[in-house]
């Protein structure tokens, strides 16, 4: 009997060590930049400074000693203790998802519709952009074990409308679905990536001619639309070594009528205003706002500074997103929303609270302004 229960401990402590192993795949905890290089990393990202860039090493991250991404300031991933574990991290029953409507899009206009997560359609007038797109059960490496989505899927990928440019932030798990991207490729005209993140997607069966990969500050034009990478203060990386072998950043992109700044996930500096010196205010801010912790405060913004983030880049509207689908982290569920809309409102942001798949026309924006995830526990 005692050799059972070492058995069943033994179990339970393989268990709980491969399930934080995996989270801290998906959040970047074995990718600490500005370290010293392990053995192996020189060839594992040799990638890094093979791909030409127009910016400087400073400028786009990339250092070329170490052959690695790195962040513009002085950056430690983890940065002390981690919050207790929530009882509330996952609400009690699945948040429901409203059912889009694309057909909303119009000449000179802007709508958007949040999937959850991160995961967003942008149509800048007709054009359809397709954000950060995470649909699966779990945002993880594998199948059976990782944060498990608690929302309803608002569209299926066969009903999303044909993509004209996908955006991808960086390759973590909870931003860069294989399973999505590879099931919707043949309906996607064009993807604007960080540089390097082109390589992951070539070698999922992408046509490299289909893909722009830009370093911080680069952009591109494409059918009316300008896209800018723009820098934040992130990690990368899909496993246990290539650390930060992608660059990570925000995407500003706009067209002769709107614009709109999508952060990426990133902590809180002095970008969002470089960002508005460099491009003017957006009229549209999704803004990260979830998977914080004072465990890695420098990696992911709290929701006060996300609500300051705004401000610094003047942002006419703000949607929050990294929330409301999966948890990362030890807060509550809520805990990002319920925060964020207290600070917009004492920081006087313009914040936009639409359910999960609805689609906002920008031009009546202001009634997207419901505290609907009350109505759950």
């Amino acid at each position: 009997m005692k050799r059972r229960r070492t058995g069943i401990a033994i179990g339970a402590i393989v268990i709980v060590a491969a399930a934080v192993a995996i989270a801290g795949v998906c959040l970047g905890w074995f990718r600490a930049s500005n370290q010293n290089d392990s053995p192996g990393a020189e060839e594992n990202r040799s990638k890094a400074t093979a791909t030409p860039s127009a910016v400087t090493p400073t400028e786009s991250g990339n250092d070329t000693e170490t052959k690695q991404f790195k962040n513009e300031n002085e950056y430690s991933l983890l940065t002390g203790a981690m919050l207790p574990l929530s009882d509330r991290r996952v609400p009690k029953d699945m948040l429901r998802a409203e059912t889009p409507d694309f057909t909303k899009a119009k000449e000179g206009g802007l709508t958007v519709t949040w999937f959850g997560h991160s995961a967003s359609l942008v149509q800048l007038g007709t054009v359809n952009i397709l954000i950060d797109p995470v649909f699966g059960d779990r945002t993880s490496p594998v199948s059976f074990v990782g944060p498990k989505r608690f929302a309803e899927r608002p569209v299926t990928l066969e009903s999303l409308p044909d993509i004209d440019v996908l955006l991808l932030s960086h390759d973590h798990f909870d931003h860069m679905e294989e399973q999505t991207i590879r099931a919707i490729a043949d309906r996607v005209k064009r993807y604007v990536v960080p540089l390097c993140v082109d390589d992951i997607l070539i070698s999922w069966g992408i046509p490299a001619e289909r893909i722009t990969a830009l370093g911080w500050w680069e952009e591109t034009t494409i059918d009316g639309v300008t896209y800018a990478i723009t820098p934040s203060q992130h990690n990368s990386g899909r496993g246990l070594s290539g650390a930060n072998a992608t660059l990570w950043g925000g995407v500003f992109f706009r067209d002769g009528a709107h614009s709109v700044y999508y952060t990426g996930d990133g902590g809180y500096y002095d970008v969002f205003t470089r960002v508005y010196d460099r491009y003017g205010a957006p009229d549209l801010m999704l803004v990260e706002c979830g998977q914080y912790d004072p465990g890695w405060a420098m990696t992911h913004m709290f929701p006060e500074q996300s609500a300051q983030a705004a401000v610094d880049v003047h942002a006419k509207w703000v949607i929050p997103v990294h929330w409301g689908a999966y948890c990362l982290n030890n807060s509550a569920w809520d805990d990002p929303i319920i925060r964020v809309t207290s600070a917009a409102e004492e920081k006087q942001v313009n914040l936009a609270t639409p359910r999960i798949g609805q689609t906002v026309d920008y031009d009546e924006i202001a009634i997207y302004r419901e505290w609907w995830w009350e109505g759950y526990d």
